[in-house]
């Protein structure tokens, strides 16, 4: 008998705790999760009625759904503007997906004016957003294939001794700088004028996009300086050896973008003060001023991975490059992110016509 009233009182017991459970379940739920279960059962207007008082007090996934809701026609009457207005709240605040779809209607024309400056503000931002859900990364492909899509920004071209550098601008202050040719004497005074040029225009934080075989040792150690005193984010789309690719470890951030993207490095090299002979030897000792230089330089720009830059560097010849891609070049520290796909930031590599896609409401 006393086994039963203890088997009946731990039963007891059981339902209480899962009764509490529950009690606490619905306690802890609030208008917006009533909102989403009012969409799944299909009841879009209850689901309206939920959201929009959360989404003008700035609830960011509210406004994302109310957002979705116009745009689509479910429990309101399709309105793109109202939509429109929607998903840029929510993007101001952060929302990735949000910023997609704000990008993607301004470039159709969709809810707001058609504006490509402010597509390629918006695309920009979905993809300098490190969402770690799992559809990150897929929302910044998207972006990154729409924004190759968009007519080319602006350009403004500053030639030098062998070579260029070109700022694609827009009038949302996003900037490209490329650098492209033989690394001279007078590429680093150059590109000063160019960064004041970036200044005049408003630029933020821009790019530089680094085109070169390389050049003269001095020269790029005095351009990566300039780089890494200002933060500037570099990015290679090809092959960016030797001086370039000293230039390029100097950047925040160092993105190799596309599938022919590499950096390549080797020793220093000098030529003979016989200007008859022409001779050119390969700096292999770290005695040299040039060597003791670069060795400064990478120790300074890169501290944790300079050992094996420096390394890689000096085992190899200045008559060969050591090409580095890929994992390796996120494993050395080199480059801090791969993007595989490529990308003409200068203009479109197709004619594929803009599309617009939504996504659904959040959960």
């Amino acid at each position: 008998m006393a086994v039963s009233s203890a088997t009946n009182t731990m039963k007891l017991v059981r339902r209480l705790v899962l009764c509490l459970a529950l009690v606490a379940t619905q306690a802890a739920a609030g208008p917006y999760e009533d909102g989403v279960a009012a969409h799944d059962r299909g009841e879009y207007g209850a689901a309206v009625t939920l959201w929009r008082p959360l989404a003008e007090q700035g609830h960011r996934s509210a406004q994302f759904n109310v957002g979705v809701l116009y745009e689509k026609g479910l429990g309101v009457g399709q309105d793109f503007a109202e939509a429109a207005r929607w998903y840029l709240k929510a993007a101001e605040q952060g929302d990735q997906e949000a910023q997609y779809n704000v990008a993607a209607l301004y470039e159709s024309g969709t809810g707001f004016p058609a504006d490509f400056d402010q597509a390629r503000k918006w695309y920009v931002a979905a993809i300098a957003n490190r969402g770690t859900d799992a559809g990150s990364a897929a929302i910044r492909q998207r972006a990154r294939e729409r924004l190759a899509a968009l007519p080319a920004a602006k350009e403004d071209v500053f030639p030098y001794d062998a070579g260029r550098f070109v700022v694609a601008h827009s009038d949302t202050q996003s900037c490209v700088i490329a650098l492209q040719g033989t690394i001279t004497r007078d590429t680093a005074l150059k590109f000063d004028k160019v960064v004041q040029k970036t200044k005049q225009l408003g630029c933020d934080a821009p790019w530089l996009l680094l085109e070169s075989p390389g050049g003269d040792l001095l020269e790029s150690l005095a351009l990566g300086k300039d780089v890494h005193f200002s933060h500037f984010r570099t990015v290679t789309r090809y092959e960016c050896a030797s001086g370039c690719a000293l230039i390029f470890i100097a950047g925040s951030e160092r993105v190799l973008m596309g599938s022919r993207a590499k950096i390549g490095f080797h020793q220093a090299a000098t030529m003979s003060s016989n200007a008859a002979r022409n001779d050119r030897h390969c700096s292999g000792s770290f005695d040299s001023n040039g060597v003791r230089e670069m060795k400064r330089y990478v120790n300074w720009v890169m501290p944790e991975r300079a050992d094996k830059v420096i390394a890689l560097i000096m085992a190899t010849s200045c008559d060969a490059i050591e090409w580095t891609a890929g994992q390796r070049a996120i494993d050395l520290g080199i480059a801090t992110s791969l993007v595989t796909e490529g990308i003409d930031i200068f203009g479109a590599k197709s004619s594929r016509a803009p599309t617009r896609q939504s996504f659904p409401t959040k959960p």
